[in-house]
């Protein structure tokens, strides 16, 4: 098996009283695609053991066994993003093998760098970058969309008060870091 190295190296600056930037590396993150209100929905739900939400921009949190957590990012009608669930390609599997059943479930961990706001400023800074609006009215905790923020495609979430994480594809993952860490400056 080949580890990928992160573009960032898990960098990181500041601090949550204030706004603290880092890197988030190695989530395991699972592409899937699925026609929406199907019978292959309900047999992805029952194999992962969790509903998928149904909604573009919606997020779910479920606990794992081990007592971790993994999020499912609803980016389309009929594309999700799995977040922190190592063993959702195990459980896909023997889905993907029956005929009757149409999906698609891959693993891009290595596709995105994931890189996390946290602090009271956390919004301010990212409002620095990006056009949508980011008030809690309009996009609440478990929100997720997705844009361009500083001319790189991005996927943004918002995981918990005060805190966003940015997932951009990992060859803008340096240019992002600076244009987010330069817009944080004013509150370092």
């Amino acid at each position: 098996m080949i580890v990928k190295e992160s573009p960032l190296q898990g960098m990181r600056m500041g601090t949550a009283a204030t706004i603290a930037i880092r890197e988030l590396p190695g989530l395991h993150t699972i592409d899937l695609r699925v026609a929406p209100g199907t019978s292959t929905q309900a047999a992805v739900a029952e194999a992962l053991g969790m509903d998928l939400p149904n909604k573009p921009g919606q997020t779910t949190e479920s606990s794992l066994i081990e007592g971790s957590k993994c999020y499912t990012l609803c980016l389309a009608p009929d594309w999700w993003l799995i977040v922190g669930f190592d063993e959702a390609e195990h459980r896909l599997a023997p889905l993907q093998l029956k005929s009757e059943y149409h999906i698609s479930a891959v693993n891009v961990s290595g596709q995105r760098t994931t890189i996390e706001l946290e602090g009271p400023n956390a919004r301010e800074v990212l409002a620095h970058l990006w056009e949508q609006d980011l008030r809690e009215k309009n996009f609440p905790v478990a929100s997720v969309s997705q844009g361009l923020m500083a001319k790189a495609p991005v996927i943004v979430w918002h995981i918990a008060t005060s805190r966003y994480r940015v997932m951009v594809r990992s060859s803008f993952a340096v240019h992002l870091w600076k244009a987010l860490t330069d817009a944080a400056e004013e509150w370092r």
